[in-house]
């Protein structure tokens, strides 16, 4: 019995573990592919506001453009989970980066031109919103299929490291081409969708799995009539809620990750309109976002080391209280970049909160259901990200700044007391360090 033992576990020890992240190329299309789209996206955020400003709207006229973004991403994200789960996530992927550099065209035409109203404006944001729901599902539904189980929190800790990078990048381009020409962000962002439509054609992604046989409620015995009638989009998105409703821990992490996404959504919009009502030049407007980028980056860094020393509890816990704290300094700083250092101080605390719980999510969540809880996820955030640029935008029009940040600080205070006390995040699963999962893709 011995002899065989060592047998086989020397046996397994000599099998080949799956290659770096840095050589899996699936993986690295996939991220090239997300990274120049959303340099795009993260240039013209920054220009959206300026726009509207710049043509003589008002606080709320300019947080409209970015809730009708988060406000379509929203709700676009249930239904294109359950399309990312019934069609090919590639293709999903292909036509929404078409739709984008389409409609970012046509935007930038309008700019030219010199007739750019706010309703079409708003018009595109919607387009660009939906594109983005359905960019967003496929590629987070495809992840799990390109990169292995022991590896999913690496890859979703270089995901996070991705949106920070072009946060950092982005805002700063897009502020300064606006500052020399009213429409090159929009054309920056036509051109960097039309790069990632390229990219993504290069992808080869492994077989689907097979469908299963069995209805979603399971009650189909095999081959019963209707057993393998396939799902509507209704029946799909029904069924992801119901996986959410009966998993607690995924379910309070949506909850307060939503609630948090709002608030920290807002404070940005607010802060980068407190900067321009203060004169400042759209290059220093656009250091808020590149700072704020700068503090991910360099937490997706040390995330690799924090989240093998921390629960994801703890690291959930020091991320809502920190920013708690953080938050009320930006009643008392200068607007501008030494805004963005207070909230770059927040972002650095988010990538390693972020590993922590969107892996173990992905890991327990099979193949089949992985769009649907990437469009229920979208949804939430999206929702958080539509509501908390309006609600910010409506309090800096009646109560204006310090009483707005005041204001976001108090709900970060909420959210860290409700991350503390609730059973379901306290008792949340750590992951498993370097083992494959049995469920994995």
């Amino acid at each position: 019995m011995t002899s065989g033992s060592t047998t086989a576990d020397a046996a397994v020890a000599a099998e080949p573990g799956p290659p770096p992240l840095s050589r899996n190329r699936e993986y690295n299309v996939l991220w090239t592919a997300n990274m120049v789209s959303q340099l795009g996206a993260q240039g013209t955020l920054i220009a959206y506001p300026l726009l509207v400003l710049g043509l003589g709207g008002s606080a709320f006229e300019a947080s409209l453009a970015e809730f009708a973004i988060a406000g379509s991403r929203a709700l676009a994200a249930l239904p294109s989970g359950a399309l990312a789960d019934r069609v090919s996530r590639k293709t999903l992927m292909l036509v929404s980066e078409f739709g984008r550099a389409a409609a970012l065209g046509v935007l930038a035409l309008l700019v030219a031109i010199g007739h750019a109203p706010l309703a079409a404006i708003v018009v595109v944001a919607v387009v660009e919103g939906v594109c983005t729901s359905l960019f967003g599902t496929a590629d987070q539904a495809l992840l799990p299929s390109v990169v292995p189980s022991s590896q999913l929190a690496d890859a979703v800790t270089r995901n996070t490291a991705r949106y920070y990078l072009a946060t950092i990048v982005g805002p700063g381009i897009g502020g300064f081409l606006y500052g020399v020409q009213r429409l090159l962000p929009f054309v920056a962002q036509a051109v960097t969708s039309a790069i990632a439509f390229v990219t993504l054609l290069f992808l080869r992604l492994p077989a689907p799995p097979p469908a299963p046989v069995s209805s979603p409620e399971g009650e189909g015995e095999g081959e019963g009539e209707g057993a393998d009638r396939p799902e509507g989009t209704l029946q799909a998105m029904a069924s992801g809620l119901r996986w959410l409703r009966g998993n607690p821990a995924v379910r309070a992490t949506v909850l307060f990750g939503t609630a948090f996404n709002l608030v920290f959504s807002g404070l940005l919009i607010a802060v980068v309109v407190m900067a321009q009502q203060d004169g400042r030049s759209g290059a220093e407007i656009g250091a808020i976002g590149a700072l704020v980028g700068a503090g991910g980056v360099s937490g997706a860094l040390a995330a690799g080391r924090l989240r093998r020393s921390l629960s994801p509890f703890t690291a959930l816990m020091v991320l809502t209280w920190a920013t708690a704290v953080l938050v009320p300094l930006l009643a008392v700083v200068p607007t501008g970049w030494p805004s963005g250092l207070v909230l770059g101080a927040a972002a650095f605390l988010a990538p390693t909160a972020t590993a922590l719980v969107a892996g173990h999510q992905m890991m327990v969540t099979p193949d089949e259901m992985r769009g649907r809880l990437a469009g229920l996820i979208g949804v939430s955030m999206g929702a958080g990200a539509a509501l908390g640029p309006l609600l910010c935008g409506l309090l800096l029009e009646t109560v204006h700044a310090v009483p707005t940040v005041l204001s976001c600080a108090a709900a970060f205070l909420l959210i860290a007391l409700g991350v503390t006390v609730t059973p379901a995040v306290r008792a949340f699963p750590a992951l498993p360090d370097n083992r494959e999962h049995p469920s994995g893709s």
